[in-house]
């Protein structure tokens, strides 16, 4: 073992560096310092990344695909990591750090009216071996399904669609009269985010409202009826083709806008809401139970009385 160790010290290359440096103090016993790669960037090949990396062309791309960019277009050919380290020493990576965000602010929404504020977004539903996508379109004062669309794709057309039927089932298209139109709250979803949903409510004149980030609850009216369909009816339902799971959903619609009483608008029906008769209806309920309380009060004090004659006879 120890002329194993005696040969290592004397032929090893990491020994004997190691012994140089302790001699000389010098590494590998030439220069000071670490040797310069023999394949280290030409100076042309740094002032070319230097350029690009100043370039407003590319300022938002990162060290990655700039090395791939200076590729692609024959200008330079080195690593990802000789452009962060060009990058880093002539301090052009920081340009490129990721901004925090601003704080999310939550969306203020408080109608006081129908059609001020509509809650949409879409859910996807088992059909067999495949999936078909439900657009639905809430109204948050009402609570009323506006209008809705099942389609095969989760396309913009297919929100369109769905959007064209809210407004023509409210009478908001065609009328005489500009009407005020909703206001269309959803989360970032691609078909709620992308540039040509963006252009169809700019041209109808139908002002986007976002949710925060990772925050469904900022939008939880359409979220919340999409579980009720899910849960409460189509769970206990059968079948097996488009138009009848069409025909189904359309029944639901039409049973939770007006038979289901909505306890977040008073136990009313969401019809009844949004056409203005649930307060009247409200009054109405509380005046029967105020003459049912009188009615019991006459009765139980009248028992009573019988009871004390009674005794005092």
């Amino acid at each position: 073992m120890e002329l194993i160790g005696e040969v290592r010290e004397k032929y090893g290359g990491y020994q004997r560096w190691v012994r140089l440096h302790k001699q000389t103090g010098r590494y590998g016993g030439g220069k000071p310092g670490p040797k310069k790669a023999p394949h280290r960037l030409l100076p042309k090949e740094r002032v070319e990344i230097t350029k690009m990396a100043k370039d407003e062309t590319y300022c938002d791309l990162s060290h990655r695909q700039l090395s791939v960019v200076a590729s692609e277009t024959g200008r330079v050919e080195a690593s990802a990591s000789s452009f962060y380290r060009v990058m880093k020493e002539e301090k052009l990576m920081e340009r490129r750090q990721r901004k925090p965000r601003t704080p999310q602010k939550k969306p203020e929404v408080k109608p006081t009216g129908p059609n001020q504020i509509w809650s949409w977004d879409l859910t996807y539903i088992a059909l067999g071996p495949m999936f078909v996508y439900l657009f639905a379109i809430i109204d948050v004062f009402s609570r009323k399904i506006v209008g809705w669309h099942l389609g095969f794709n989760a396309t913009v057309e297919s929100m369109k669609k769905a959007w064209d039927k809210a407004l023509c089932n409210e009478g908001l298209l065609g009328a005489v009269e500009a009407p005020r139109m909703p206001t269309a709250l959803s989360d970032h979803g691609i078909q709620m985010a992308k540039k040509s949903a963006r252009q169809f409510f700019k041209d109808l004149g139908i002002k986007q409202l976002f949710a925060r980030y990772r925050t469904p609850s900022d939008n939880g009216w359409i979220e919340s009826w999409f579980r009720i369909l899910k849960h409460d009816w189509l769970k206990y339902k059968d079948y097996v083709s488009f138009d009848q799971l069409n025909a189904i959903i359309e029944k639901f619609v039409v049973v939770y806008n007006t038979e289901r009483y909505h306890g977040a608008i008073g136990y009313v029906t969401p019809e009844q809401r949004h056409n203005g008769q649930a307060e009247h209806i409200l009054q109405e309920r509380a005046e029967r139970r105020r003459q049912a309380r009188l009615l019991r009060l006459e009765v139980n004090r009248q028992s009573v009385s019988q009871i004390e004659w009674r005794e005092a006879a």
